[in-house]
């Protein structure tokens, strides 16, 4: 018999598998702009110029795969991101890579004093581009004079942070509809909203359902853990489960 946490580590081996033979490359998406972002953002497979940098930050104790932060810096980097928030901060392994899209990038992480020195410690070695970040310790400290065009969510802020942190911890749909609201007020067109943890049962599942319902969010898509959606008020509402 296997215990318990190889057989959920075989299941999500398998049903990864089975998506990359089902999803990969593109297969059946007939939009043009969405079938782009899969084969040229999602699956691309050539170096950036950021990588080489990036790679001793991640660890395989880091809560951000090296595979998903490069992934993070070539979206900020196709859609061209000026202005960008982390909700929650995961010490500074999301941030990475959205400093070293652009130097032109500015970047805010919601946090508290804990993960925002473990954030400063962990991306010192870059020097002066941590001008780039700014760090606020509740959501009405945020520049809220423009849009977002790049949102990473880590965890809802309306949720009470100890209970975030306990095993059996479940959501609520009522915070999970606010912080909807919420990101969707602070968005505009081609804004890029990355949500982790969106998987049953895991701390963001209700609230990436909830974002995916909206007819307002055009684009979305399933990465397995994470889920990527694309403002784009002109476009038919398109959903596509993607292997990554």
């Amino acid at each position: 018999m296997y215990p318990m946490g190889a057989k959920k580590k075989l299941k999500e081996y398998l049903s990864k598998g089975v998506r990359k033979l089902k999803h990969r490359k593109g297969f059946g998406v007939h939009s043009p702009f969405a079938y782009s972002i899969i084969t040229e953002v999602i699956e691309e497979k050539l170096p950036y110029y950021a990588y080489r940098r990036m790679q001793r930050t991640y660890t395989k104790q880091a809560p951000v795969s090296f595979k998903v932060a490069c992934l993070v810096l070539r979206l900020a980097n196709r859609f061209r991101c000026r202005h960008a928030v982390e909700i929650v901060s995961d010490g500074g392994y999301t941030l990475l890579p959205l400093v070293l899209s652009d130097s032109r990038l500015r970047v805010t992480a919601l946090t508290d004093p804990v993960a925002q020195t473990r954030a400063e410690v962990n991306l010192s070695w870059l020097e002066d581009r941590m001008s780039q970040v700014s760090f606020v310790h509740n959501l009405e400290q945020l520049d809220q004079s423009e849009p977002f065009d790049f949102i990473a969510i880590n965890v809802n802020p309306f949720e009470d942070p100890a209970a975030v942190e306990q095993k059996n911890f479940k959501p609520s749909a009522v915070l999970a509809q606010q912080f909807v609201e919420w990101v969707l007020a602070h968005s505009k067109d081609d804004t890029v909203i990355f949500v982790r943890a969106i998987r049953p049962g895991r701390v963001n599942e209700i609230f990436w359902d909830q974002l995916c319902d909206r007819d307002d969010v055009s684009i979305t898509m399933d990465l397995y853990d994470y889920g990527l959606a694309i403002l784009k008020p002109r476009f038919f509402k398109q959903h596509y489960v993607v292997a990554f």
